[in-house]
């Protein structure tokens, strides 16, 4: 198994625990209802109760912030449902994307945005819908939900002697969503309509941490495209037209780095300066071509 494969598994494996014992606390917080970081949570309770709940303000701004900057780390490292498919899940499909792990087409890259139309359609509905009955509807499907209801109901075996019919119904409505509608992440999940409006900003003002491919030990113009086949989002990291894509789509897997032949690919923010020194390095415009010199590798 990969070591940045295993590095998630236990960050995210870690962060479960984390969130379950302080769940068993019981202190004041809102952690215990899985809505105190949830944009989604948020906007139904929100809808069901028409009134804002301003307590849960201050949670979701600050992830929707830790987004902005660090792009979907959250659906690699922390969310439970990724948990689960690195551990079970093997090889297809991968991602937010749903791909299969084949180097992706020219210019597939940008075909993300037709999940996120499908997503809004999925919160629009699910918004609509908790307005309808008075109740936030999603937390009775949401994997991440699931997942913690599972462990509640082998804590209600384990620990209460009292079993009961969730201990049935959360796992196999957990491997009807992740395993069996495969294209769960890329065409349902409504949090990924947040986390993929801010990464459009993100793209549109070229600012956050994503990969970087250096441009005078990257192989990609001898044709070799071990990033793009490794990237679980179908993404090229040494592609000057994917530097959009990269900020708004990439979950920061780390899986383009470890695959790397010539390990050219490092993390840094923004994108315009390197992006802008491998092209004028491939049009020959560059200082460096002018007198010789080679041109500096990318952050």
């Amino acid at each position: 198994m990969k070591r940045s494969k295993l590095a998630r598994i236990a960050v995210g494996a870690g962060v479960l625990v984390l969130a379950v014992a302080v769940a068993h606390m019981e202190g004041g917080a809102a952690i215990g209802t899985l809505c105190a970081l949830c944009p989604v949570g948020f906007a139904q309770i929100a809808v069901a109760a028409k009134s804002v709940p301003w307590g849960l303000v201050p949670g979701v701004v600050a992830l929707l912030a830790i987004v902005f900057v660090l792009g979907r780390a959250f659906c690699s490292w922390l969310c439970p449902s990724q948990l689960l498919k690195n551990v079970f899940g093997g090889r297809a499909p991968r991602g937010v994307l749903g791909r299969a792990g084949d180097a992706p087409a020219k210019g597939c890259s940008a075909c993300g945005s037709s999940g996120l139309k499908t997503q809004g359609i999925v919160l629009a509905v699910l918004l609509a819908v908790s307005l309808v009955v008075g109740f936030p509807v999603f937390c009775l499907l949401c994997p991440i939900g699931l997942v913690f209801g599972t462990l509640w109901a082998l804590n209600r075996v384990f620990v209460l002697l009292q079993p009961g019919w969730e201990l049935v119904v959360f796992p196999l409505m957990l491997i009807a969503e992740l395993f069996l509608f495969k294209r769960w992440c890329a065409a349902v999940c409504p949090l990924g309509f947040f986390f993929g409006a801010v990464g459009a900003l993100r793209a549109r003002l070229g600012f956050g941490v994503r990969p970087r491919a250096s441009c005078s030990t990257c192989r990609s113009q001898e044709g070799c495209r071990a990033c793009a086949t490794a990237c679980p989002e179908n993404l090229d990291v040494s592609a000057l037209s994917d530097s959009r894509a990269v900020l708004r789509s990439c979950t920061l897997c780390l899986d383009c780095v470890e695959a790397c032949p010539s390990k050219s690919i490092s993390l840094g923010t923004g994108g315009k300066t390197g992006d802008a020194r491998r092209a004028a390095a491939d049009t020959g415009t560059d200082k460096g071509a002018s007198d010789g010199s080679e041109p500096d590798a990318a952050a």
